[in-house]
């Protein structure tokens, strides 16, 4: 739980940047498109704004320096393997294997809420947002993965499941959500 608040307020600085600059451009937005507001849309895509922007800062900014290549899929089960029972270093899983699903499930649960978006897209779109954020870390002395672009996938369907269980069960709030 320690590690979920560290890496929380390492994003905030960065959250908080972010708001002033957010707000700015929404209302200009608004403005151009003179529409009446849906505050349900609003609040759902400043959380996903905001929560890709720190997500971005831990994968782009942060000072957790490792520069390897991983370009062999399923490398991470055998290192989850040795890491949790071998070595008892529970945290590996936590962070590399559970954190790389976890962190991307919000994109596949957020895009269709907010948006009427097939499936398809929504998993391109985080598997691109994924691989941008790999392809990235190859130039920024950072750990690039295969592994992490595959779980990170995963999240976005996983994120996805959930939607489509709300979305089956609170049919009438998803869909205050929508743009209008």
């Amino acid at each position: 739980m320690k590690l979920i608040f560290k890496y929380f307020f390492n994003m905030l600085p960065f959250i908080l940047m972010t708001i002033p600059i957010y707000i700015i451009v929404r209302m200009v937005v608004i403005k151009i498109k003179n529409k009446k507001i849906n505050w349900y849309f609003e609040i759902g895509l400043s959380l996903l704004i905001f929560f890709l922007v720190g997500l971005l800062s831990q994968a782009l900014v942060s000072n957790n320096r490792t520069h390897q290549t991983n370009l062999i899929p399923f490398i991470v089960l055998k290192d989850t393997y040795r890491e949790v029972f071998k070595n008892g270093n529970i945290n590996y899983f936590l962070i590399n294997f559970m954190g790389n699903i976890i962190m991307f499930m919000p994109i596949g649960f957020m895009l269709p809420l907010l948006y009427k978006i097939s499936v398809k897209k929504v998993i391109l779109l985080g598997s691109l947002f994924s691989l941008f954020i790999e392809i990235s870390q190859l130039f920024l002395q950072r750990g690039t993965d295969i592994d992490d672009l595959m779980l990170n996938t995963l999240g976005v369907v996983l994120g996805l499941v959930i939607y489509k269980l709300v979305d089956k069960k609170k049919k009438e709030l998803v869909n205050k959500f929508k743009v209008m």
